[in-house]
């Protein structure tokens, strides 16, 4: 499997030549999720409620089998009851506004809602819509240039497939399209599981995806199927998770600089483009003498409408709310139009989106600095968090982030991660004021409780062997509440386990390592593909057996080497102790078992000296 990212979708799409390069979208149950149409899951779940003999008469309770044990009419009012509720969401508009920008000429959708034909026309863009489910008639050189072809069928058409056994027989009429969709395009697939459904095994039959796939996941990794059957094999397909759809497609738009669309930016503009669509008319009058001859007396339907509009085009659209360049993700515009003015005195949702546009900008100069070792970009940084401070909506995100930086900026200025100078302390110091001004304002924000504690960790590394201050001790309070909350609790107890075996190095105290372990083993747990968290942990094992002399400890470490040294096979630093500790066990041993270790630890120096050889030329190519 080859991860991308959307910047590579972007380039993907972005013009070759006169055009962009054409595109296939396929969309799935959750791309209708945040419309209000429940997932496949969450139906089934409503038949279990509302049809409990259906559900226990299922050959099985995923969605195709307790579909098959409804009645066909109890379907079509059971789906229907949601579409018929739903909201265009915005991941149909943003793809509308990619077919409208010329990207996207192909969607082919397994839904049975409407949505993005109601998304397309509610920006004035009018694809051919096909249902194949009603007709298998196609003919591609009378494909209109943009198409929507619903596979399955839609909430108002003849015929809705819903069963396995429905599906599967439509295979062969759908194939036609996958054909044409195939031909010199993207594709991208969004919001679809590709489980139990003959239209993925049409995706996993291409040989080739010439132009590549992309299929967007909303968890990180894909499922099992579809890393096996498609993006398990050289083809050209390519995973990119953590995305819903909203934010995908929306994000996509904005790349490709057709987001926000036209009746959020300019809603007047937009509505005069739909009165422009309209033949002028004037209304019949009640009175029994307007003969046709007297048309011209008649009144115009549009005659006070289309005035009104130009009036507020010419007056509310020539300064565009801040909204919409936020919406756009054009943070320094709405910088401009704000910076100069009182903060004070900006309504409440102006100076949120004013904050907001702060901290963006602040965060790509935080990343900006950290690629280039800018200090200027550090520094600017923390300007714009400054300024975000003072906005009581983003004053926590703003200390968080500015602490944030101090704390990168403070690793910046040593010659070394583990030598504290004067300034670095100083800079961290303050790093540590900042994250305990954003817990202040907000008592459960666990990712500043963990870097607060990551900032006292490190400074109590500087002050050890002179003194233990109480720095650990307060640093596992803060642990303590980051992992109650935090999204990555990997992090939170891999940091929480170093910071026990700082202590255990500065007091002796052995029983502190069952209490690493344990945080090492939670965070392992969590992800089992953690370097760190493998590397830490060998050294900590290695410093136990050191200590008492445990052959069963320093097993324990070597093993956890092994697992960084497989995890990062660029990884040289787990090689390097996991062969020192093999030196110090041999010297502990006798006979043919010191002799076993000698050669174990030459072996993993002989891979170590691979490693690094591999790494010179790597470095000697870029």
């Amino acid at each position: 499997m080859i991860e991308r990212t959307i910047d590579d979708i972007a380039e993907a799409l972005g013009p070759h030549g006169s055009a962009p390069r054409r595109c296939s979208v396929l969309l799935g149950a959750g791309c209708s999720i945040s419309a209000g149409i429940p997932s496949a899951s969450d139906i089934v779940r409503q038949i279990k409620v509302k049809f409990p003999t259906a559900y226990a008469r299922a050959t099985s309770h995923g969605y195709a089998d307790c579909m098959a044990a409804l009645e066909r009419g109890v379907r079509r009012d059971l789906i229907g009851a949601y579409i018929d509720n739903a909201k265009i969401n915005w991941a149909h508009i943003a793809l509308a506004q990619l077919i409208g920008g010329g990207y996207v000429d192909r969607v082919l959708t397994t839904n049975f809602d409407p949505l993005i034909s109601r998304a397309c026309a509610l920006v004035n863009s009018f694809p051919a819509v096909y249902d194949f489910a009603a007709s298998h008639i196609f003919n591609p050189d009378q494909v209109s240039a943009q198409a929507i072809f619903h596979l399955h069928g839609q909430r108002d058409g003849f015929v809705l497939l819903n069963t396995r056994s429905e599906v599967t027989k439509h295979r062969n009429h759908i194939k036609p399209i996958f054909d044409d969709a195939h031909k010199g395009r993207v594709w991208i697939v969004v919001g679809y599981s590709g489980e139990n459904d003959p239209v993925f095994d049409l995706l996993a039959s291409v040989k080739t995806f010439e132009y590549g796939l992309y299929w967007i996941g909303y968890r990180p990794k894909p499922s099992k199927h579809v890393a096996d059957k498609l993006l398990g094999r050289e083809c050209g397909a390519h995973f990119i998770g953590g995305w819903d759809a909203d934010d995908f497609f929306v994000t996509l738009a904005q790349k490709l600089q057709c987001f926000p669309p036209r009746f959020v930016t300019q809603p007047f503009s937009h509505l005069k483009s739909m009165f422009s669509m309209l033949t002028d008319y004037s209304a019949p009058r009640n009175d029994v003498e307007d003969f046709p001859d007297f048309r011209q007396s008649r009144f115009d339907v549009a005659s006070v409408v289309r005035p009104q509009l130009d009036n507020l085009i010419w007056s509310r659209e020539q300064s565009l709310s801040v909204g919409y360049h936020f919406l756009a993700g054009e943070y320094e515009r709405v910088v401009a139009l704000f910076e100069k003015k009182n903060v004070k005195k900006l309504s409440a949702k102006d100076a949120d989106t004013y904050g907001w546009s702060q901290l963006m900008l602040g965060d790509r100069m935080h990343s900006d600095a950290k690629a280039t070792d800018n200090r200027t970009q550090y520094r600017s940084a923390m300007r714009r968090f400054e300024v975000a401070t003072k906005i009581s909506s983003t004053a926590a995100d703003a200390l968080f982030n500015w602490g944030n930086v101090l704390f990168d900026l403070s690793r910046a200025v040593r010659d070394a991660p583990e030598v504290m100078t004067r300034s670095a302390e100083k800079l961290l110091r303050r790093a540590v004021a900042k994250y305990r001004d954003a817990i202040a304002i907000d008592p459960s924000f666990a990712d500043a409780h963990n870097n607060l504690a990551n900032a006292l960790t490190d400074l109590a590394r500087a002050e050890y062997p002179r003194k233990d201050d109480g720095m650990l001790r307060e640093a596992f309070g803060h642990y303590e509440k980051a992992i109650q909350g935090t999204e990555t609790p990997a992090i939170a107890h891999c940091n929480y386990a170093k910071a026990v075996h700082d202590l255990a190095r500065i007091t002796g105290d052995l029983s502190l390592y069952k209490k690493l372990s344990t945080h090492f083993r939670i965070a392992a747990k969590f992800n089992p593909n953690y370097y760190s968290v493998f590397l830490s942990w060998g050294h900590a094992l290695s410093d136990l057996a050191r200590k008492t002399g445990s052959a069963k400890a320093y097993t324990a470490a070597f093993e956890k080497y092994r697992r960084a040294a497989e995890i990062d096979p660029r990884d040289t630093a787990a090689h390097h102790s996991w062969y020192y500790g093999l030196l110090e066990l041999a010297k502990r041993s006798k006979g043919s078992k010191k002799e076993a270790l000698i050669e174990q630890a030459k072996s993993v120096s002989r891979e170590q000296k691979r490693r690094l050889r591999r790494q010179m030329r790597n470095q000697t190519a870029s």
